[in-house]
């Protein structure tokens, strides 16, 4: 499966400009033995860096609840750092895509973390060049976990809310329960209930289950905090 494929069967992105994701998944080394090509990711790696700075940012700001200053600051900065950058690109599967030369195939560049790192920026960038920023948020937006994030941990936990709530008045346990599994592999939606005596007090439908297991929670204290 090429990148465009990819795209197109998983997100329905069509890419306007191929050139430039060519260039993306293009490192030195395949340049310096095919004299038929000019470009490498590295300036697209210059755009993509701001283009997903940018995105993260915004989630953070506009987090509810709001998020301070400085907590956001280490947010992003944990975000976009070389490590989870890869992660990213691992979890895309955008590694068979990049083109090497015959030295760096053998030392596993594939696999080291800076390269994938890179490659990712790349990709946004050209991108966000090709085809602009929303089709760029629906990559970002299926690849960044901003909710399930160890910062944001004590922001909001509706889950532990709710089980303080319910152990107020009773010593009953409260169980999540997967009610069901659409969509495709590779963008799942989960709705999860939250049960308590075997009542349902609420439902969540989310990318992951954690983030809908505090949907149903949510639901679950509004409807028994009135």
């Amino acid at each position: 499966m090429s990148i465009y494929s990819f795209l197109s069967d998983n997100y329905q992105i069509e890419v306007k400009n191929k050139k430039l994701m060519e260039d993306a998944f293009t490192h030195a080394s395949y340049l310096n033995e095919t004299k038929s090509l000019n470009n490498c990711y590295e300036r697209l790696e210059f755009m993509g860096d701001a283009v997903v700075e940018l995105w993260v940012s915004e989630k953070l700001f506009n987090h509810v609840p709001a998020i301070s200053e400085g907590k956001m600051t280490t947010m992003r900065a944990q975000l976009v750092c070389e490590k989870s950058l890869a992660q990213f690109n691992r979890k895309l599967g955008l590694a068979k895509y990049i083109r090497l030369g015959v030295g760096e195939e053998k030392n596993n560049a594939r696999e080291r973390n800076s390269l994938l790192a890179d490659i990712f920026e790349s990709f946004i960038g050209a991108l966000y060049l090709s085809n602009g920023y929303d089709d760029v948020k629906k990559i970002l937006e299926n690849t960044i976990d901003i909710v399930d994030h160890p910062e944001l941990t004590g922001v909001v936990d509706y889950k532990t809310r709710l089980q303080e709530y319910v152990q107020s008045d009773s010593r009953k346990v409260l169980q999540y329960t997967l009610l069901r599994e659409t969509g495709p592999s590779n963008e799942p939606q989960f709705e999860i209930g939250v049960y308590l005596d075997n009542v349902l007090l609420g439902t969540g439908i989310e990318h992951t289950k954690k983030k809908a297991e505090q949907l149903a929670a949510k639901e679950a204290l509004g409807k028994l905090v009135k």
